[in-house]
């Protein structure tokens, strides 16, 4: 009998040591994904309940089921979600593109520097993208200051006179756009700074030995193997860009009128301001669609990209 219980409580204590190192990732895990799950998972399959409902919490009457009618009001119905969409788009074309060709130019230049002086240059160049949106609006939000802005004054002193920068619509978008693509270029720039830094080294010198120009060398040779890091940049950046806020907030407000109302601050404005949550929870889907089907092409294209470099 005793020798019955002194087997049972080895079993007992195998089986507790057992579980214990066969399910300890369960414990560390654990804390993480109650965390994923409160503030990422719940949010947005709340926003996505939320968004087939008409709810105004300034309102009485809590929430009312209208189905796909926001989605239907802002895509068929509501000008004003159609003049923030072009803004928008204007934001991105104008953007994007200007970052990754500065980027590339200035990284086939640092490309060429040796020595010490390449991390400090480095270092330099990454001071703009860490700074916050915020901090970075400020900045600029001073220098267009029509009275006392570094801008005007190097204007007064060949003559010209004064701008409104932030204030009037011809120039209010424009001028988001400059402050965005300086804290961004950077970040394009060191992306492919990295890819060209990482390239293999027998085509070139190959190409060299074959006599080819440096034209034929970089869109032969580089461009090619350069394109699943430059795809990867567009990828990041263009996800960023969708979702600006900060600037538009600090410099203009998306104002005057609607002149730099993207729809990220469009979606704020509605459900912060006017408190229509219902409504701005479909902007904030309609968002999410757009941005992750850019994304899945952009995927595709780096994949197909990655495959042909390796071949």
């Amino acid at each position: 009998m005793k020798d019955k219980k002194i087997k049972n409580y080895h079993q007992g204590e195998s089986f507790f040591y057992s579980f214990k190192y066969k399910y300890t990732w369960f414990f560390f895990l654990a804390p993480a994904v109650i965390i994923l799950l409160s503030i990422v998972i719940f949010p947005m399959i709340f926003s996505l309940s939320l968004s087939f409902h008409d709810w105004n919490i300034i309102r009485a009457g809590g929430w009312k089921w209208i189905g796909i009618d926001n989605y239907r009001t802002f895509l068929f119905e509501d000008p004003y979600f159609l003049t923030a969409f072009k803004v928008t788009l204007i934001y991105l074309v104008g953007t994007v593109p200007l970052q990754f060709a500065l980027g590339l130019i200035t990284a086939l230049i640092l490309n060429q520097i040796v020595g010490k002086v390449i991390g400090f240059l480095r270092t330099t160049l990454i001071i703009p993208t860490i700074m916050t949106p915020v901090v970075v609006g400020i900045i600029w939000r001073l220098m267009y200051n029509p009275d006392v802005g570094m801008l005007n004054y190097f204007l007064s002193i060949f003559g010209f006179s004064p701008v409104n920068w932030t204030g009037m619509p011809i120039t209010a978008l424009p001028s988001v756009m400059i402050a965005d693509i300086w804290e961004w270029t950077p970040f394009m720039a060191l992306v492919m700074l990295a890819g060209l830094q990482a390239l293999p080294q027998e085509p070139y010198e190959a190409a060299l030995v074959d006599g080819a120009s440096s034209w034929q060398i970089f869109r032969h040779i580089t461009l090619p193997l350069l394109a699943p890091t430059m795809l990867v940049a567009l990828l990041i950046r263009l996800m960023d860009a969708f979702k600006t806020f900060d600037l538009v907030f600090v410099l203009t407000q998306g104002g005057p009128g609607m002149s730099t109302e993207i729809l990220n601050y469009y979606t704020y404005r509605y459900g912060f301001k006017f408190f229509h949550l219902g409504y701005a929870s479909a902007l904030s889907w309609f968002l999410v669609v757009i941005v992750t089907i850019v994304s899945l092409i952009l995927i595709k294209m780096i994949r197909s990209r990655g495959t042909y470099a390796e071949g």
